[in-house]
């Protein structure tokens, strides 16, 4: 880039700040309108050049094209310059130049910003006043704090360059060869960054001033910022910074911990690539549809595809007076993420990776055989009376476990093994499958780069990220990648436009050989029997290892794409009064292709064999399906904002605007079995069972809102918002609904009465709101409107081969019953809270007390005649009440030593109970009836008073009626089980609720008591934090065939861990587990109900605390780095989910016990150890 300019003397200082204004802009614009910002900033590039007798021109121009700097020349100097001869390899820019000009009488230089300034030695003293100085000066200086000690470990830095130093212990410090002009940033935690322009100056002290917070934080909030002084609505704030460098799959692990009243749970698995739940503030519904609003940077869009380290802030906005601008979308909070944005500054580049090992957080620890079939011989001996494992069968797997060197592991084989062995006692081995399944690490790694900079007027920032993670399983191919990429540029075209653009655009992929079996396959894992050896007699997997299915070449490759465009535009026509225009658009596809095929295994003589579990669903001669979905997101927003104060002190705003959404969704699946050729498998390439199903949707919303803020020197606040919403999910005449929210803050360390003690408080906000707001989301897409559906003709349709010989002809089905008057379930909320901050903002904090009333919930119609033949629809006509609390206290101060150092805590708690329900006559509260008074998550269950120790204990027991639960008698070792209401009957009452008969709550598996606690330590470049997080109160009840708790059960359901041996024997009287029980499926309901049934005696302590990162950080000294010119270095160690404290069974993960299959059957919550660093340029 390069522009020669020749000037006359006169004019010279205005046309030179023009045309460098023009040049910059025009060049950035290019730059960033393109998306091609250069990874390498200019002063970076080297020069290699070799010249002999050349024009000074010459060289220069090519110097400008090496080094991207612009050239500008001052008067016809160049033409007086001698020829240059220069021979350079790799050299900076300022020695070519000072090689350029090593014999050059009649011409200098000046580097000014990006641009080299060419003059006259002769130009006239005022002109040369006009030209940046070349001089240079060595600056001491000394850094106070407000009283008037030196601040030792503060940064002092010469603004647009790399150089800096930091203060000794005496907060001095000395910069050599400044520029006399030099700007001086000076900055140090707890305190404002302050600048300080030399003017000549070469001794310099400078005080800095307490950064008081929240008095200058400013906040984004919906459709505009505030400074948090004067919020009145619940908001919590993290910084992108508190983001970075954790080893997690994407932003929705981060944020678990760091925000009061945001939930973040497990979302039923945790393989590669999984996103969690995001909840806050607890139920808000009964149908589970009450997750926050996400915006990004303005877009509605998932959390999932946005790169931790864009992230610039993440503001979570908690009661009406915060997120009732966004209407009927969020009725159960947002959460406002916005992404990093370019700064009118030199490019900068940086470059942070991590890498590491990924590791099971909890595997099982299986039973060794011997003890296994010890377990079940008692398991099958107290169901049948009869034991499955012989003396002499025990006695091998003795011999096996001491020494397996040359013992028959299939002393009962036959060419049938492999489909004979599942339920029975043939094998001798001492296999623990959980071992065998998983190893002991995968790799992962994170790589993200980004460059940003600019002008006064156009600024941009553009990054690129890749994470990948393999999977933990050892014969399973499973592995995640994404891709991020990044780009936002906003250009002030005039004094009163500008204009920005912003694009992300994501593409993850997952692969994994399970195809429609995932579940069933952890489900299989854990009912292995270890006396089965992984191999068969030739040494080849056999099908029980499962290994087979695993390596058949079946595959699971799931691709999304998500393409965002956030195109915008701001005018100013005077001052203070601002429209905004923004057009988001939105694009996500996804494409899976499934390949089925069966397992090869072998038979004793050698003979190939294809193997299919009907469980697995696998064709025995292949399948194959291709499944498409795409999303088409498109939302213009328009509005408008005027502010202006009136005498000084009474400050207004206002802000009205229009907003609608069109959402389309299609979907196309096909699929096919017995496949001509399992190596080019394709829709078109089978012989049967071809299928086709498509989906097509669509749902659009209307919205006009407005806010107004009054705010009386920041110490009585008044916020009004309100939306009038329409949804396309309700008839028109219920389609239309009002939600406004008024909110009040009183500042009270402003008053007068607080002037003594404003040392030492600097706020003391009291706020209050309530609001209404509108949720569109418990009602389907088109439930207000009759809809009829057309079965596929067939023996592959819908209806099946039934009794037809060719299946059942296509029809259609008469509608199902509808209500045209469903409408917006209405969400009333209510909020107090205290935001503080003392002892110069070293001390902060908040206290928040909530009310959320959902009112108007979808729920059970009346009920009607069962001759009717229809399924009642769902009718406003339930309401649901939450109420909770939220305190969270963050202390953060220096040491005389230079230590800086801060500590957090957060803590909450809510509660959800039904306030309205259509039951009337209150029945099954135990199970899936709910009814006014019901808390949301309670247990209900017996109370169990031991277990039966004697025969004549358990005679005394079987006087009373059990037959409710199990006609067999009670025998040493069952449980005993309560008879509470006295009527000699253990039984459910009536199962309604008043008669409940032996049952009774007994526990709750609602989360309370949520909280987390930080730390974070600074000291001389060194780094260290922590963040704990975890529930303080949770119950888990395990019901009747929960193998995973209560070990086995069925004959195929054979899980036996370490923990289940310890069980009731006439020798292990004060033993743990009650009696074991093992039958064929169909009988063993009758054994395990005596000792199964959810009671108190097996309530879990499902509360935990676990250190979810930690991390150790070391900046190298700025003296070390600038010798390559760089601008930060940072080597860091990290770790996720390191330890956990818990009373819950140990087979068992407090994360992941309530979200999953049977409490635990799935691909287990990772821990995580990752080196990283980051790089600045």
């Amino acid at each position: 880039m390069y522009e020669f300019i020749t000037f006359n003397s006169y004019g010279y200082g205005r046309m030179k700040r023009k045309l460098i204004l023009t040049m910059k802009l025009t060049v950035l614009l290019l730059m960033t309108c393109l998306m091609q910002v250069s990874a390498t900033g200019f002063s970076q590039n080297k020069i290699t050049l070799s010249e002999k007798k050349a024009s000074l021109k010459k060289v220069l121009k090519e110097i400008s094209r090496q080094s991207g700097f612009d050239l500008i020349f001052v008067s016809d100097a160049v033409k007086l310059a001698r020829p240059v001869d220069i021979n350079v390899k790799k050299v900076s820019l300022e020695e070519a130049l000072k090689q350029t000009f090593n014999n050059q009488p009649l011409v200098v230089y000046a580097i000014e910003g990006q641009s080299v300034i060419v003059k006259d030695k002769k130009i006239s003293p005022v002109l040369l006043n006009q030209l940046p100085e070349t001089s240079v000066i060595e600056v001491k200086g000394k850094v106070l704090d407000e009283t008037g000690r030196g601040v030792p470990g503060a940064t002092v830095k010469v603004k647009g360059s790399r150089q800096g130093v930091v203060t000794d212990n005496n907060g001095q410090f000395i910069l050599k060869g400044l520029d006399e002009n030099a700007i001086l940033q000076v900055s140090y935690l707890g305190y404002i960054t302050q600048e300080v322009q030399l003017n000549g100056q070469n001794q310099v002290t400078v005080k800095l001033q307490a950064d008081l917070g929240q008095l200058s934080e400013v906040v984004v909030v919906g459709y505009g910022t505030q400074k948090k002084v004067n919020l009145t609505g619940a908001v919590s704030v993290v910084k992108g910074e508190d983001l970075e460098n954790r080893p997690v799959v994407n932003a929705t692990q981060s944020l678990q911990g760091i925000a009061p009243g945001l939930n973040v749970s497990v979302a039923g698995n945790t393989k590669p690539g999984q996103s969690f739940n995001l909840n806050i503030r607890g139920a808000g519904n009964l149908s589970g549809g009450d997750g926050p609003f996400v915006l990004v940077d303005g877009m509605a869009m998932s959390l999932s595809d946005v790169n931790p380290n864009d992230i610039e802030s993440v503001s979570i906005l908690k009661d009406a007076a915060a997120s009732a601008i966004y209407g009927a979308r969020a009725p159960y909070g947002v959460i406002l993420v916005t992404t990093k944005k370019g700064k009118a500054e030199r490019t900068t580049i940086s470059y942070s990776s991590n890498a590491g090992l990924t590791s099971p957080l909890l595997l099982p620890k299986m039973a060794n055989s011997y003890d296994f079939a010890t377990y079940f011989n008692a398991a099958t001996f107290n169901a049948t009376g009869s034991k499955q494992y012989s003396e002499d069968k025990l006695a091998l797997l003795q011999q096996y476990i001491k020494d397996p060197r040359g013992m028959n592991i299939f002393p009962e084989a036959n060419d049938n093994f492999y489909s004979n062995w599942e339920n029975t006692a043939n094998g001798v081995a001492n296999t623990d499958w959980f071992a065998f399944h998983y190893k002991p690490y995968a790799l992962r790694q994170s790589h993200n780069i980004s460059a940003s900079g600019g002008s006064k007027n156009t600024q941009f920032f553009v990054s690129g990220a890749y994470y990948n993670e393999g999977g933990t399983m050892r014969y399973a191919d499973i592995n995640y990648d994404r891709y991020n990429l990044n780009a936002s540029i906003s250009s002030q075209l005039t004094s009163w436009v500008k204009l920005k653009l912003n694009t992300k655009f994501t593409q993850s992929a997952y692969k994994s050989p399970f195809t429609a079996f995932e579940n069933l396959f952890f489900h299989n894992l854990a009912r292995m029997r270890p006396n089965v050896s992984p191999y068969d007699l030739n040494g080849n997997f056999s099908e029980m290892s499962n290994v087979p299915y695993l390596q058949s070449g079946s595959s699971d490759v799931t691709k999304e794409t998500t393409l965002a465009i956030l195109p915008g535009l701001e005018l100013e026509p005077v001052k203070n009064w601002k429209i905004m225009a923004d057009f988001n658009l939105l694009k996500k596809d996804l494409n899976q292709d499934v390949l089925k095929l069966p397992g090869l295994i072998y038979g004793i003589d050698g003979t190939p064999k294809f193997v299919n579990r009907s469980e697995y669903n696998i064709p025995l001669l292949g399948g194959y399906a291709r499944n498409m979905a795409a999303t088409n997101y498109f939302s213009p927003n328009v509005y408008t904002s005027y502010n202006f104060t009136l005498n000084e002190d009474h400050n207004f705003s206002a802000m009205i605007g229009f907003q609608q959404e069109l959402n389309e969704f299609k979907a196309l699946s096909s699929s096919v079995q017995d496949l001509i050729s399992p190596t080019r498998p394709g829709l078109s390439l089978a012989t049967r069972n071809q299928t086709t199903t498509e989906e097509r949707t669509h749902w659009g919303t209307q919205g006009f809102f407005g806010r107004f803020n009054y705010n009386y020197k920041s110490k009585y606040l008044v916020e009004i918002n309100g939306r009038y919403d329409g949804s396309s999910r309700f008839a028109s005449g219920s389609r239309w609904g009002f939600f406004p929210s008024f909110s009040l803050g009183y500042n009270i360390a402003q008053e007068k009465f607080m002037e003594s003690l404003k040392e030492h408080i600097s706020l003391l906000k009291l706020r209050g709101s309530y609001g209404f707001l509108g949720n569109q989301s418990g009602a389907g897409l088109y439930s207000y409107a009759q809809s009829m559906r057309i079965t596929v003709p067939g023996p592959s349709g819908a209806g099946g081969p039934w009794y037809f010989q060719n299946g059942r002809e296509g029809y259609i089905k008469a509608p199902d019953p509808f209500n045209p008057l469903i409408t917006w379930e209405k969400v009333q909320n209510g909020n107090i809270g205290l935001d503080f901050e003392a002892l110069k903002g070293r001390l902060s904090g908040s206290i928040d007390v909530y009310q959320r009333s959902t009112k108007d919930m979808l729920g059970p119609s009346l009920d009607i005649a069962d001759m009717f033949g229809g399924i009642p629809p769902k009718s406003n006509n339930a309401n649901l009440r939450t109420r909770g609390w939220e305190l969270s206290l963050n202390w953060r101060d220096k040491l005389d030593n230079g230590i800086q150092y801060s500590i957090g805590v957060m803590l909450s708690d809510n509660k959800s109970v039904v306030t309205k329900y259509q039951n009337p006559t209150y029945s099954d509260p135990a199970g899936n009836g709910w009814y006014e008074g019901k808390q949301v998550g309670e247990i209900w269950g017996y109370r169990a008073s031991g277990l039966i120790q004697t025969a004549e204990e358990a005679a005394a027991f079987n006087k009373l009626n059990h037959s409710f639960l199990s006609p067999v008698n009670w025998v040493p070792g069952d449980v005993k089980y309560l008879d509470l209401n006295g009527d000699g009957k253990i039984n459910n009452g009536s199962n309604v609720l008043g008669d409940m008969g032996d049952k009774t709550i007994i526990g709750s598996t609602n989360p309370r008591y949520a909280y987390s606690f930080n730390g974070a330590i600074q000291w001389k470049g060194i780094s260290v934090s922590a963040l704990f997080q975890g529930i303080g109160k949770r119950d888990y009840a395990p019901g009747s065939g929960e193998v995973y708790f209560w070990g086995a059960g069925a004959l195929a359901q054979v899980t036996v861990f370490k923990q289940h041996l310890d069980y009731w024997t006439p020798q292990n009287t004060d033993a743990y587990y009650p009696n074991p029980y093992a039958a064929p499926a169909g009988s063993i309901g009758t054994f395990t109900n005596k000792t199964q049934q959810v009671s108190d005696r097996y309530m879990q302590n499902a509360a935990y605390l676990r250190l979810k990162n930690a991390t150790i950080s070391y900046s190298l000294p700025e003296q070390w780095i600038k010798k390559v010119k760089l601008s930060k270095v940072n080597v860091f160690v990290t770790g996720e989910n390191l330890f956990t404290i818990t009373k819950l069974a140990k087979m068992l993960d407090p994360e992941t016990i309530l979200g999953s299959v049977e409490s635990g059957k799935i691909y287990p919550l990772s821990r995580v150890y990752a080196l990283g660093i980051n790089i600045g340029l």
